[in-house]
């Protein structure tokens, strides 16, 4: 794992081919499925050049007097489908509370993806699928939303729509170097708080 300062007490953490555990925590951000939403972005695709990788993305950005929180993650399996689906596996809203998240000390966290959140989550991750290049990269196979942690109060649908968009950008990026990591999440933070200030 690797946390990220962000400037103005923001902090995000970033988990990549590892196990999705919090500090302190035993368990992986793993719940019961209640459902699964499926969806295929491409048809017709040949084998990319990504191998079976899995990225989970915890931020915690303070907004003045408010603040955005969500953590998502997901793992992309490549097969000789000729499609990249996309699944969103979701939980209750009323999973265990976890203790040892960013946002701990401010909110109600639990672990999770809600319904709430699925179709937002499909709508971020199609929209970097569709930069120049990036459904190539990924190929045939599926992305597999299966981790998540969302606060009662920090949370929001354009959040876990930003997040979604940032766990693909960060499959693609070369792993283990820090500068590829931490710049794909400060453009993205900034975006989004841009976002949330204009609304």
């Amino acid at each position: 794992m690797q946390t990220i300062d962000l400037g103005l007490q923001g902090k995000a953490r970033i988990w990549q081919d590892e196990p999705f555990v919090f500090p302190g925590n035993y368990r992986p951000i793993y719940y019961p499925i209640v459902e699964e939403r499926i969806e295929t972005t491409l048809n017709d695709t040949k084998t990319g050049i990504l191998s079976q990788t899995e990225v989970m993305i915890e931020i915690l950005a303070p907004l003045g007097a408010r603040f955005l929180y969500g953590c998502l993650g997901a793992m992309f399996m490549p097969n000789n489908s000729g499609k990249l689906v996309l699944t969103v596996c979701i939980s209750t809203e009323s999973e265990p509370q976890l203790d040892n998240s960013l946002a701990s000390s401010l909110d109600v966290v639990r672990n999770g993806i809600i319904e709430e959140y699925a179709s937002s989550i499909f709508e971020g991750a199609k929209l970097k699928l569709q930069e120049n290049g990036i459904s190539n990269i990924f190929g045939s196979g599926e992305v597999y939303f299966r981790w998540g942690a969302f606060g009662e109060i920090g949370s929001s649908i354009a959040f876990f729509h930003d997040l979604a968009y940032a766990v693909i950008q960060l499959m693609v990026n070369d792993k283990g170097q820090s500068d590829n990591i931490k710049s794909p999440v400060k453009n993205f933070l900034e975006q989004s708080l841009s976002t949330a200030n204009n609304n």
